[in-house]
């Protein structure tokens, strides 16, 4: 009975707390004055049909992907917006299955092109392929990035580190996950590139975080020469540990919560997120503008009902300039809080009652 209690005196406080930022228009202020990122969620199709998956990506989704020439026209015309914080995530569903229904240069066109534009990139792969033959070519296309970039810009190994990043899932819900990202890991832990290096971040849920330790561990048996690192920001502070392996590659560790939005909503730890999604920043304080392969852009991903509006203008087809897909998306959400401050009329008028007789 008490923790029922203290589950319903919180839901109320945080209710209230959406009510009074919808009042001020804080969330829509947000976006406005926030530099943002972009996601690209390439793809909704995958070869997994996880238990925990955020997106409901899976074997029975279309077997479509974001057009190349979509993507890279998007990345041109953000590098010219003072708020892009040149920052690019490619993601899916599994993004390397364009190997299969997109192409094969698909992959490395997209990274280069907005690596060669001077943004950082974040390439999210399950690592289901690691075991098959589509490994040789995947592998092969990454090292050429990576050794493309050393080419280009060797002078600054730290700028190297930072801005070219494979993300790999550590959890209880990717099969197999501990064994996948061990033998990417290892490969290129062997793969010497002279002058370059690149970050693999290994993503856990807080569940599941204890697993990077064991992934460490099991790196250290096989042979591999691992070295701590410490990240530190421009103003000398500490920002993550972060290990070199044989001084080919750093790996780094992050975790995050497990929203409860697609499949994930069956997932007794999964965190529920009330009506609408306000919760679309990143941890280091920009907002996620993420494209996804159904012609949808939305602010953040992977919990409660999404803020999005379409990158195509429904006629024929052709994208809509990058300018107006953010002024749609400012519209949307000053909508989405006068929609929230509508279903909780009797809370919007408490507060109101409270502001003009209480607080002075």
């Amino acid at each position: 009975m008490f923790e029922k209690l203290k589950q319903k005196k919180q839901d109320f406080k945080k209710t209230a707390n959406m009510v009074i930022d919808c009042q001020n228009g804080v969330v829509s202020s947000i976006f406005q004055q926030l530099p943002y990122a972009m996601v690209f969620k390439t793809t909704n199709w995958c070869w997994n049909n996880c238990a925990h998956c955020c997106e409901s990506s899976g074997s029975l989704m279309p077997k479509k992907f974001i057009p190349e020439s979509v993507i890279n026209g998007y990345v041109d015309q953000a590098i010219t917006d003072k708020k892009f914080s040149r920052q690019i995530v490619f993601t899916g569903g599994e993004i390397t299955a364009a190997y299969k229904f997109a192409g094969r240069d698909y992959l490395s066109n997209i990274i280069n092109h907005a690596l060669n534009a001077n943004c950082g990139v974040d390439i999210k792969t399950n690592a289901g392929w690691v075991n098959s033959p589509l490994a040789t070519v995947v592998y092969s296309d990454l090292e050429d990035v990576v050794r493309k970039q050393s080419d280009e810009s060797n002078a600054d190994s730290i700028k190297n580190i930072i801005k070219f990043q494979v993300s790999l899932s550590l959890d209880r819900f990717h099969k197999d996950a501990m064994m996948r990202d061990f033998k990417f890991i290892e490969h290129f832990a062997h793969t010497n590139i002279s002058g370059a290096t690149f970050t693999v971040n290994v993503s856990s849920i807080k569940q599941d975080q204890n697993m990077f330790a064991e992934l460490l561990n099991n790196l250290v048996d096989s042979g591999i020469r691992v070295e701590q690192l410490f990240m530190m920001d421009s103003d000398g502070n500490f920002v993550k540990n972060m290990y070199s392996l044989n001084g080919n590659i750093v790996i780094s560790n992050s975790t995050g919560t497990l929203f409860n939005g697609g499949r994930a909503k069956d997932i007794d730890f999964a965190y529920k997120t009330p009506f609408p999604q306000f919760a679309f920043m990143a941890p280091d304080g920009v907002s996620l503008v993420a494209f996804d392969s159904l012609g949808n852009v939305t602010l953040g991903e992977n919990s409660g009902q999404k803020i999005s509006v379409p990158w195509s203008d429904g006629k024929n087809g052709d994208t809509l300039p990058l300018k107006t897909i953010h002024e749609n998306l400012l519209g949307a959400t000053k909508q989405a809080e006068q929609d929230f401050l509508n279903q909780h009329k009797k809370m919007n008028a408490y507060i109101n009652w409270l502001r003009r007789h209480v607080v002075k």
